[in-house]
C-alpha cells in the first residue's frame, strides 16, 4: 500500500493505514488471537473517540483520519473482517462477498479518500476492483489457506458443482474437477476487474498509474492461472519480483484495458 507511484503526502497517510492493518492482520492470521485483536480494537477506539495519546501507531493514524476525514467505519470494518478470520472457516457466496466488503473494499476507499476523492460512483468501481483482488489472492492461496489455516473461502457448493471436494484441495496437483472450479472462479474475478476498470479513467495523476500497475499485475496472474490450466495447487501462479516490476512498467506505458478473459 502506498507505492512510490503515489504522492508523498498520500504515502505518509497510507503507511499509517498499512501499519494499522498489518498489525491487526498479524494478530488474526498469525496468532489467531481474538482477545488480542479485541484489545487492539479498544485501544484504537480509545485514541479515536476519546483522544488518548499513549500509543504512537494510533496517535498518528488518528491524525491522518482527521486530516483526510477518514470514516471510522472503514477501520472497524477491517477489524470485523480480521476477527472473522479467527473463527469462520467456510463461506457461502453471500458471506464471501460480505467478507470482501469489509476486508478489502475499505482499503480502496481509504486510498481514494487519501488521494482526495469522495464519490459513491468511484467507490462502487473501487469496490469491484478490491473484491476482485481479494478473491484472486484467495484463489492463488487455495491450498495454503486450507493446509495452514483450515480455511476455504470459496463456497463449497460451487466446488462440489464442479465435481470436486475439499480434500481435493490438499493435493500437490489439481485434478480435472479442481481445475474446472479454479477456471470458473477466475472468470468471476475477471468480471470484477472489468466492472471496476472505469475507475482508472476517472482518477488523475499518480493514482491512475498506480491503478494501472495493480490491474496489469492482476491480469498477469489471471493469465498464469490459465496457462497452468487452473492448477493453482501445483502451478507457479504468483508473480516474481521481476514479473511484478514488468507489470508496473506496462502500467506506466500503456493505458489500454488489460485482456481479462480468454474471449476478450
Amino acid at each position: 500500500m502506498g507505492s512510490w507511484l503515489l504522492p508523498r503526502r498520500a504515502r505518509r497517510h497510507l503507511h499509517r493505514i498499512y501499519a494499522f492493518a498489518r498489525t491487526a492482520d498479524d494478530l488474526a492470521d498469525e496468532r489467531q488471537d481474538r482477545a488480542a485483536l479485541a484489545a487492539f480494537r479498544r485501544e484504537f477506539l480509545r485514541h479515536v473517540d476519546e483522544g488518548a495519546r499513549d500509543v504512537p501507531l494510533f496517535v498518528e493514524l488518528a491524525a491522518s483520519m482527521r486530516e483526510c476525514a477518514l470514516d471510522r467505519s472503514l477501520f472497524t470494518d477491517l477489524l470485523d473482517a480480521f476477527d472473522q478470520d479467527c473463527h469462520q472457516r467456510r463461506y457461502t457466496r453471500a458471506e464471501l462477498i460480505d467478507y470482501c466488503r469489509r476486508s478489502a473494499n475499505p482499503i480502496g476507499r481509504l486510498v481514494l479518500r487519501v488521494s482526495g476523492y469522495r464519490s459513491e460512483r468511484l467507490d462502487a468501481w473501487s469496490d469491484r476492483i478490491c473484491t476482485g483482488l481479494q478473491l484472486l489472492n484467495h484463489l492463488q492461496d487455495l491450498r495454503e489457506d486450507l493446509l495452514e489455516r483450515d480455511r476455504v473461502y470459496f463456497p463449497l457448493e460451487e466446488l462440489r458443482g464442479c465435481g470436486a471436494d475439499v480434500d481435493d484441495l490438499r493435493a500437490e496437483r489439481a485434478n480435472a474437477a479442481v481445475r474446472r472450479f479454479v477456471l470458473e472462479q477466475a472468470e468471476r474475478v475477471a468480471a470484477e476487474f472489468a466492472a471496476g476498470w472505469p475507475l482508472v479513467g476517472e482518477v488523475r495523476g499518480r493514482l491512475r498509474f498506480e491503478l494501472r500497475a495493480i490491474l496489469r499485475g492482476a491480469a498477469a496472474v489471471l493469465g498464469r492461472i490459465r496457462a497452468v490450466s487452473g492448477d493453482v495447487l501445483g502451478g507457479q501462479v504468483h508473480l516474481s519480483k521481476w514479473q511484478r516490476a514488468r507489470t508496473v512498467v506496462a502500467g506506466l506505458c500503456s493505458g489500454a484495458e488489460p485482456r481479462w478473459r480468454n474471449d476478450a
